[in-house]
């Protein structure tokens, strides 16, 4: 029954595929912000790297000849790594399919750009593993290229060097500190596809952002661009105007009461789960308090 399914599936979207890929329009092909996955259609992704363990593998992405069988678990038919990575695919439709507890997932069927050849993924939780959206690189550059950025992080991870066996390092930082970004490339993470390359004390180190919530699980959007949670466009020390006892407390990874929340998320990271609406963090065994935006107390939990 599973593979009836599937077959009656593909034939129906080819066949909406050959009525609607005539009807185009450049506006169709128009990048925005936060596209949904019914909204990718017209749309140009390019293909990330993937990491060194899941090269072998390939993409989960499978030619439209031999997608009945891909999605019946031949892994041998994946879009092979080689042939693919960096390259750019156009999508020319989008097919919704049940799932249960009413959610739907999709199709999304592709034409690679420089060759036309025809390809189809389907998407997990409305994410298609392997691909960013290429209008996201194209603003990211835009935005960051050669521009004074500050990471909310202590450690970033050091650029491998083609020419060394050398294993990269973590590149230590001050939380809010300065560093220049360089370059702008897709990464290898579908959650943060996009690689910062920034300079730190004269090093090269890697911040990987996501520009957009294109090609993110829907339930994890919030009002903030998602690279927000990676960067400061501004010097923290001087926009927010804390005192440097604050700042220490930060960079020794600690939290007392007094703090507010953005002093916390930059200490601690995000939370693991928050109650009473937000009145409540839980970081582990630990539970902080709020009143307002101020930290009133720490406790310990089972």
């Amino acid at each position: 029954m599973k593979q009836l399914i599937l077959r009656l599936l593909l034939t129906v979207s080819l066949i909406l595929v050959g009525a609607t890929s005539s009807v185009w329009t450049a506006s169709a092909a128009e990048a925005s912000v936060n596209l949904t996955t019914p909204q990718w259609t017209g749309n140009s992704f390019t293909f990330l790297a993937l990491p060194a363990d899941k090269q072998a593998a390939g993409y989960e992405i499978f030619t439209v000849e031999q997608a009945e069988q891909g999605f019946q678990g031949d892994r041998s038919l994946r879009l092979p790594y080689a042939n693919h990575v960096g390259k750019e695919v156009t999508v020319t439709n989008i097919v919704s399919f049940p799932v249960g507890n009413n959610q739907n997932e999709y199709m999304a069927y592709m034409t690679v750009n420089d060759t036309g050849e025809k390809l189809v993924g389907r998407t997990m939780r409305g994410q298609l593993e392997g691909l960013v959206l290429t209008a996201d690189l194209v603003n990211a550059r835009q935005q960051f290229l050669g521009k004074t950025i500050y990471p909310k992080f202590r450690e970033l991870t050091g650029v491998y060097d083609p020419g060394s066996y050398a294993i990269p390092t973590s590149i230590s930082t001050p939380i809010g500190g300065p560093a220049v970004v360089v370059d702008v490339y897709a990464g290898n993470q579908s959650q943060e596809p996009i690689w910062l390359i920034v300079t730190v004390n004269g090093e090269k180190a890697i911040l990987p952002i996501a520009y957009s919530y294109t090609n993110v699980s829907v339930n994890t959007w919030t009002q903030s661009p998602p690279w927000q949670d990676a960067l400061f466009m501004e010097d923290p020390r001087l926009t927010f105007g804390w005192p440097q006892e604050v700042w220490n407390t930060i960079e020794s990874s600690s939290v007392v009461e007094g703090m507010t929340k953005e002093q916390i998320r930059l200490s601690w990271g995000k939370p693991n789960s928050i109650d009473g609406n937000g009145t409540a963090w839980i970081y582990g065994t630990k539970k902080l308090n709020f009143s307002g935006d101020v930290l009133q107390s720490l406790e310990t939990i089972e």
